[in-house]
């Protein structure tokens, strides 16, 4: 079982173009400058974030193809399952117990005695600690861990100077980059703010030849 430690990794130049996977969109004719990264800037490796799409689904998808077209080589991380558990185990029972209380409280005759009163106030109660957990979960835990899993890949490169591409998910970018940036990773932010960003699919090896630099 892996041990959650993030750590700077020494004797490693490192700079990272994070792209936000909700900003992206495949599609015959599109922007080229995803593709100029792809094929100019040195890309060691792509990492991806997987939440919700498992590694089979993804490496049937566009981008993987066009990854593999450009010959970079791509891993995705997701947070452990056993990392989840003692909090996941935690909201069960407590979404267990909210349901027995709402249940209670639903077969209630006079909804606004003061019984019926604190059962909802501890609903509510119950309700937040759920959310807060959850919010934990998503927002905080499982950014630490897809860095843990990028550290790994890296430290793994016998490279001096490593140059990478982590597509991110929009609910955990920005915690994605401070968490990288604080472990003196140079961050390179590809996205447009005005318009959905889009980049071609190249479909064979003399198409992918013209955008070698």
């Amino acid at each position: 079982m892996e041990v959650l430690e993030i750590k700077p990794v020494k004797n490693k130049e490192i700079k990272v173009y994070m792209i936000n996977r909700a900003k992206i969109k495949l599609r015959s004719i599109a922007d080229n400058n995803l593709i100029d990264i792809f094929s100019c800037k040195d890309i060691d490796f792509a990492t991806i974030d997987e939440e919700n799409e498992n590694l089979r689904s993804f490496n049937k998808s566009s981008l993987a193809k066009l990854l593999e077209q450009f010959e970079i080589p791509y891993y995705t991380v997701d947070i452990p399952e056993y990392a989840m558990g003692y909090l996941i185990e935690e909201i069960v029972e407590k979404e267990d117990r909210v349901n027995e209380l709402v249940k209670e409280f639903l077969s209630m005759r006079d909804k606004n005695s003061l019984k019926g009163l604190n059962l909802k106030s501890w609903i509510d109660v119950l309700t937040d600690e759920i959310e807060e957990k959850r919010l934990i979960l998503q927002l905080k835990l499982r950014p630490q861990w897809l860095v843990k899993k990028i550290l790994d890949i890296i430290k793994s490169n016998k490279k001096k100077k490593i140059t990478f591409v982590h597509f991110a998910q929009d609910n955990i970018f920005m915690e994605t980059m401070k968490l990288l940036k604080e472990l003196n990773i140079e961050i390179r932010i590809y996205e447009q703010e005005e318009e959905t960003l889009t980049f071609n699919l190249i479909m064979n090896r003399e198409e992918i030849s013209q955008w070698k630099c």
